[in-house]
């Protein structure tokens, strides 16, 4: 099978643009100009989009986002009133479901992250036009661990995780044929766009003179915001000129906007609150410009687009050693473990040196390049014929 001419069902959970729904857009616009698919989206959450979603699925060709009521498929092993309701909705939720995907005849289904994987599964079995799909866990999701999601486990095409610690952490729960597993790193989304940054730190009131490093990540409990904060500010005694911006979206997310509160009211407390910019939804690219050094900090990553991003804007690197991290930045000397001491000494050796700066940003530039969106698609096809064999 190729890809060639197909219809394409991209399944995504929700309508704002996190780094997993960039990934998702970003391929329909290749798939649609080089391989003259058309390309659709199924939204499993909930039909509210973000306006900078709406407009990044429109740049990348996607004909139409679909909705059909809130996502609902779980099934506990129980003997219960309450899980005979269960899987009546899930019921409900596959048939209609199946009655609005039909018209649109699918030969592939692409879902990202667990749930969105879930559905693909069914829909591939009620829908004849359907060639293939895959179970694609990402590595920051949770499995529900329902009879739905096992028997889907256990008779999906195949598992693609984009490091090799998302499928440990599959392998963790599920027992699944190891000839079924394979690894798909991620491809940079986001086009790089040439911007003054002097220009841009006015825009955010960012002093021209300032060394700004930024974490650019969503505000769930995972990133590790309080971490990057706290070194921070231990530094900005030291050196006067440092800035600090956070970015992150809270829109249609109730945890994002209780951790922004916090992180708001955390920086209130301190006395560098002035070199700190707690952001929502503005312009990555314009985050990415007006950067000196990026920072990413967390409990668990798959392969993680922050860091992507970085790398593409040339800038050096300071991130939690995670598997996908470590596939992407090698052998650098800035990969560490979540602890206060060793960030604050791999900050402080990049403050002090404009040297250092430049030279790991370059490296980084020239290790992104292999991770490109042709490369991915290729080795996509490539795993869809593997697992047609077995």
């Amino acid at each position: 099978m190729d890809l060639y001419n197909k219809k394409i069902l991209l399944v995504i959970h929700q309508g704002n643009l996190g780094g997993a729904e960039r990934q998702g857009l970003g391929i329909s616009k290749i798939l649609t100009t080089k391989y003259n698919c058309t390309v659709n989206v199924l939204l499993t959450y909930s039909p509210e989009t973000t306006s900078e979603f709406e407009q990044f699925a429109k740049e990348c060709q996607v004909q139409n986002i679909l909705h059909f009521e809130d996502g609902y498929l779980l099934l506990k092993r129980e003997f219960s009133y309450k899980n005979l309701q269960r899987l009546v909705w899930s019921v409900k939720y596959l048939l209609r479901l199946r009655k609005g995907i039909k018209p649109y005849q699918p030969d592939i289904i692409i879902p990202f992250l667990n749930f969105p994987s879930k559905v693909s599964y069914y829909l591939y079995k009620m829908l004849p036009s359907v060639q293939f799909t895959f179970w694609h866990q990402l590595g920051l999701d949770s499995n529900s661990l329902d009879i739905f999601e096992s028997i889907a486990v256990n008779n999906i095409p195949c598992v693609i995780g984009n490091a090799s610690n998302c499928l440990d952490m599959f392998k963790n729960i599920y027992t699944v044929n190891p000839e079924k597993l394979f690894v798909l790193p991620q491809y940079i989304s986001l086009e790089y766009i040439e911007a003054d940054k002097d220009l841009l730190r006015m825009k955010y009131s960012i002093p021209k003179e300032s060394l700004v490093i930024g974490m650019i990540a969503h505000y769930r409990e995972e990133k590790y915001h309080d971490l990057v904060l706290d070194v921070f500010n231990k530094l900005a005694i030291k050196y006067d000129t440092i800035y600090l911006v956070f970015l992150g979206n809270i829109e249609n997310q109730i945890y994002a906007q209780e951790k922004y509160s916090q992180l708001s009211k955390h920086i209130l407390e301190n006395k560098t609150s002035n070199r700190i910019s707690l952001l929502s939804g503005f312009k990555v690219q314009d985050i990415l410009g007006l950067l000196d050094i990026g920072v990413l900090m967390s409990r668990i990553e798959g392969m993680p687009n922050a860091v992507m991003e970085y790398m593409l804007y040339g800038l050096p690197v300071v991130t939690t050693n995670h598997p996908g991290c470590i596939e992407l930045l090698k052998d650098s000397s800035f990969l560490i473990e979540n602890n206060e001491t060793l960030l604050y000494d791999a900050l402080e050796k990049l403050i002090i040196s404009e040297e250092l700066r430049v030279s790991e940003g370059i490296l980084n530039l020239n290790k992104i390049k292999s991770y490109d969106m042709d490369s991915y698609l290729i080795k996509m096809n490539h795993i869809i014929n593997e697992a047609l064999k077995i």
